[in-house]
């Protein structure tokens, strides 16, 4: 799938823009380049939701193209060359910012060239990152070390989805007052349904090592027997590790239960007793706070953002990544302190409708183009 907007409802064209614009009576022009919006995955559910939000201002002339999908290789390469042309034939009719959402791997190539393209162009370019950067240069080659170096000093501002990369900005000299530290949004609901009569523990994302699923499957392992015989583990996601076969080696096929891919709506949290992600590497994941806006509680691991969302030991619990005996426990622990879970739900329900509500997140955003565009 190629094209502008990528058929989720985001056609060029101008829409009423509110008093964060400032009165502008220009209109501004905003291209936005990442992931193809029908996907799965975090930034691709960012990318819809500012599909379905942008449009609502007047003033902005909003463009969306794909820089990737989930297809094969060649698919991929096509649509990227497909971005290119679409780029350049939209930065020959307008002048204004150009938001990049930049992941790691090869989005970090996609993002340098577009990024080249536009400031050739002079274009304004907001780099949105989502990943740990910092960590990704620190394991890179001195050719790789280069070319994040020139993404980041292109930008002329920079999104990140916490502080955890303040470490990066330093190292480089890229000034602060560039920086917006901007938390991912969420659509909450308008009161947390939360029970603690459930008894399914959710596991929500990709389903692979790097999501610390391995780490999940041999805490189960050490606790199966503890457990009540009416304890669930479902996983859900896309699998990269062939997680039925990871599941029947240990003889869990009782207990966790592999659901492929799920519609995670509210019908769908509805389900769960707790939330479990495990993983050695975030920005700032969606399905946690997804499933924190329905007032879920999670057992998560210390790494990027999650330690600005969750409060250990008051809004959820933290782990350390790769220490199963600690998930383990802190499993145990959860379901057998129901009350303690309640209070959990509540507050982390309370901080997400207060701090990562989608109104908020638009005018901040909106403020930011206002600003570079000013």
């Amino acid at each position: 799938m190629s094209g502008i907007a990528s058929g989720v409802g985001c056609p060029l064209g101008y829409w009423e823009v509110d008093s964060m614009l400032r009165g502008m009576e220009t209109h501004l022009a905003v291209t936005m380049f990442g992931v193809d919006p029908s996907c799965l995955g975090g930034i691709s559910t960012l990318a819809r939701m500012l599909c379905e939000e942008l449009p609502k201002y007047s003033a902005v002339d909003f463009a969306y193209i794909p820089t990737v999908n989930q297809g094969s290789g060649w698919e991929k390469v096509w649509v990227f060359q497909q971005a290119l042309i679409l780029a350049n034939r939209r930065f020959s009719q307008v002048r204004g910012v150009v938001h990049i959402h930049m992941a790691d791997n090869a989005s970090i190539f996609r993002s340098a060239v577009v990024s080249g393209i536009a400031k050739r162009n002079g274009q304004t370019v907001v780099l949105q990152i989502h990943c740990d950067l910092y960590r990704i240069r620190n394991a890179s080659t001195i050719a790789m070390k280069k070319l994040i170096d020139g993404v980041i000093r292109r930008a002329d501002h920079i999104i990140t989805l916490g502080s955890y990369l303040a470490p990066l900005f330093e190292l480089l000299n890229y000034p602060v007052s560039q920086v917006t530290v901007l938390s991912n949004p969420v659509r909450c609901p308008d009161n947390n349904g939360y029970s603690t009569s459930r008894s399914k523990i959710l596991f929500l994302g990709n389903v692979s090592k790097d999501k610390g699923v391995p780490e999940l499957l041999e805490a189960v392992t050490q606790i199966d027997s503890a457990l009540d015989g009416e304890i669930q583990i479902d996983i859900c996601g896309k699998d990269h590790m062939n997680v039925k076969e990871a599941i029947e080696r240990r003889s869990l096929g009782r207990r966790v239960i592999y659901r492929g891919v799920v519609t995670p709506d509210r019908t769908f949290f509805s389900q769960y007793l707790l939330n479990i992600l495990p993983s050695h590497k975030e920005a700032m994941p969606f399905a946690l706070l997804e499933a924190s806006a329905n007032g879920i509680p999670s057992i998560a691991t210390r790494v990027g953002s999650i330690p600005e969302i969750i409060e250990d030991g008051v809004s959820g619990f933290l782990v350390e990544p790769n220490d199963s005996l600690a998930l383990a426990q802190r499993i145990v622990s959860a379901v057998r302190d129901r009350s303690r879970l309640m209070q959990m739900s509540n507050e982390i329900y309370s901080v997400i409708r207060a701090q990562y509500a989608v109104e908020p997140y638009m005018k901040k955003l909106l403020a930011i183009y206002g600003e570079l565009s000013a």
